[in-house]
């Protein structure tokens, strides 16, 4: 199978050891026994969106031990990571908004994520010494003890302001799959891994006046009202388990319960982080395969399964299948379920009911055909007409870019499942990575299908480079095979300025560089430098003049920034010497 690669930019990487889970009871994948963890090394990648739904950038992404920072699509890439085939955690977090937590079940191929963050405002203050309760637009309410707050370093007694954050997440809203914290897994009080069904959650955090964590003081309780939706609120049991996000698995823990008061749930709770309202049910792993009407493998598409119940329907399990169009994960054992397929703006665009299952099931291959999905394929060759088996498409379509290998015939297919089924543009980067040659063709699919026959990689090069003199040493980086990387994005900050970034990495041999600069239009000319990292460097104050020069501005992803630089810079850690650098680079956009 064709290796589907997307862009990263790695800032951090550091190999650990895989943090151990303890043993927990669900069926395996015969339906008989008990489980641990299952550990594994493979691809991870996805894509952090902000609470509008636009790519984040800059956002710190870790798991199994490995950081990385997404690029200006919001895409992250890791390679060789150590995951966990019944419950991997991938953490995303970003000044501004609540920590996100993803919980999912590794697969062998490529596995792929996708997490919306959650912004972080005030709510409200609360005097710790009288205590008192903010309530949130839709009728959510944190309340809080009189001398019942404490510091979370040391568990000192906190008498001020508390400054409350909160926000309440909708377990029946069209984006859950991707704002869920964790995911609908969780452990209940007797150690079994059970499919939850939510009722409403909220993230909640206090901080003093002065930014310091606060927490709930040992023998406190705070009180959480949490409102039912409508569209379940009949259905809504009397009382209901409360659980919260275990930071360390990012798994569901039930502690407590809360009542059903009018159309609220109202609990208590020892502490804050996530909280959810949900009832818990035992589960089965389900495994299937995802293609298309050819029987094609259909990589990172979106599945969404929900139960029926007393006229209301709740989204119960979210996944991605990974490069090979797998999928797995647990599910309601005992309950006809409903399938759907999603594409990018979480519409379904196929369904079919399935189940019930009272054991680990494997569907085998499920067909999934619609008029929203687009199957691109063509072949790349060389100068020569030779068909490329060292080469990338770079399929650039409706703002997400999707990197394709060809196979062993030049020959390259992905099947994508779009927006909108009206015509649509679509650029494709054919590259040569042996002759290091590429081009760029258009192409308007109106159809659900594209071939675009021969692309010649030929007449642009693709070498890329980041050649640079730090203090008089000589350093270049030519290479980008994982986990060492080169290459550039433009973020558009604002209404009319960009932050432009070329990075550049070669970690065997500590040769580092990251340069960034603001244009406000994406054109030619001479810009400020306004941040320099490189090698040990990472506190840096940046001294003026230090300039960028682009002598070629790509105005598309698979283009290259071209130009030089020219600075000097201070590291805060020794403000008494002053560094010099300077280069010339040649980088291709994402």
């Amino acid at each position: 199978m064709r290796r589907i690669l997307f862009p990263l930019f790695f800032v951090l990487v550091s190999m650990l050891t895989i943090q151990c889970q303890k043993e927990l009871r669900f069926p395996d994948n015969t339906g008989n026994g008990t489980v641990g963890p299952s550990p594994i090394k493979a691809t991870l990648q996805g894509r952090i969106l902000d609470e509008n739904g636009q790519p984040a950038a800059g956002v710190t992404v870790r798991a199994g031990g490995t950081t990385v920072i997404t690029d200006s699509r919001g895409y992250f890439r890791m390679v060789k990571v150590s995951l966990d085939k019944n419950a991997s955690l991938v953490t995303a977090e970003k000044n501004g908004y609540f920590k996100a937590y993803r919980t999912f079940p590794a697969t062998n191929g490529a596995n792929h994520v996708v997490i919306k963050l959650i912004k972080r405002t005030l709510t409200g203050t609360i005097n710790a010494t009288a205590g008192g309760e903010v309530i949130l637009s839709n009728g959510a309410k944190v309340a809080l003890p009189a001398n019942g707050v404490v510091k979370a370093a040391g568990n000192s007694s906190y008498t001020g302001t508390v400054n409350v954050y909160a926000a309440y997440i909708d377990p029946t809203s069209n984006d859950i799959g991707q704002t869920v914290p964790g995911s609908f897994m969780g452990d209940n009080k007797e150690g079994e891994r059970v499919s939850l069904q939510s009722y409403g959650m909220l993230a909640v955090e206090l901080e003093s006046s002065a930014g310091e964590k606060l927490q709930i003081a040992a023998g406190k309780t705070a009180t959480i009202t949490s409102p039912i939706p409508a569209s379940v609120l009949a259905a809504a049991p009397a009382s209901i388990p409360l659980w919260y996000v275990d930071e360390q698995t990012g798994l569901w823990k039930e502690e407590g319960s809360a009542v059903k008061n009018g159309s609220n749930y109202v609990g208590e709770v020892k502490h804050f982080t996530f909280w959810n309202c949900d009832a818990g049910f035992p589960a089965v792993m389900l495994t299937m395969k995802m293609v298309d009407a050819h029987n094609v493998p259909m990589p990172y598409v979106t599945v969404r399964l929900t139960r029926n119940v007393s006229g209301a329907s709740w989204p119960v399990s979210y996944g991605f299948s990974d490069s090979l169009g797998n999928i797995s994960g647990l599910v309601p054992a005992g309950e006809t379920l409903l399938l759907e397929v999603l594409n990018n703006c979480n519409t379904p665009v196929y369904s079919q009911n399935i189940g019930p299952f009272t054991q680990a099931t494997n569907l085998g291959s499920i067909s999934s055909s619609s008029t929203w999905q687009v199957t691109i394929s063509g072949t790349i060759v060389d100068c020569s007409g030779v068909p490329v088996i060292n080469g990338v498409a770079i399929i650039d379509y409706e703002d997400w870019p999707r990197y394709v290998s060809t196979g062993s015939n030049g020959f390259f297919q992905f099947t994508i499942v779009r927006c909108t089924t009206g015509p649509g543009s679509c650029a494709i980067t054919a590259v040569d990575n042996t002759a290091l040659q590429q081009s760029t063709s258009s192409f308007t699919i109106a159809g659900n299908t594209l071939n675009t026959g021969n692309l010649v990689a030929c007449g642009v090069s693709a070498a890329q480079f980041i050649n640079y003199t730090l203090d008089g040493v000589n350093y270049s980086i030519t290479s980008a095979e994982a986990p060492d990387y080169i290459y550039g994005f433009s973020l558009l900050s604002g209404a009319s300025s960009y932050t432009n970034s070329l990075l550049g990495s070669k970690n065997s041999l500590n040769k580092n560089i990251n340069l960034s600069f603001i244009s406000t239009a994406q054109v030619v000319g001479v810009y400020p430098l306004s941040n320099i990292s490189t090698q040990n460097y990472q506190s840096i104050n940046v001294l003026t003049p230090s300039t960028v020069t682009v002598t070629n501005f790509p105005g598309a992803t698979g283009a290259f920034f071209e130009g030089s630089f020219n600075g000097s810079f201070r590291d805060s850690l020794n403000l008494t010497v002053v560094h010099t650098i300077s280069g010339d680079f040649k980088i291709r956009r994402y």
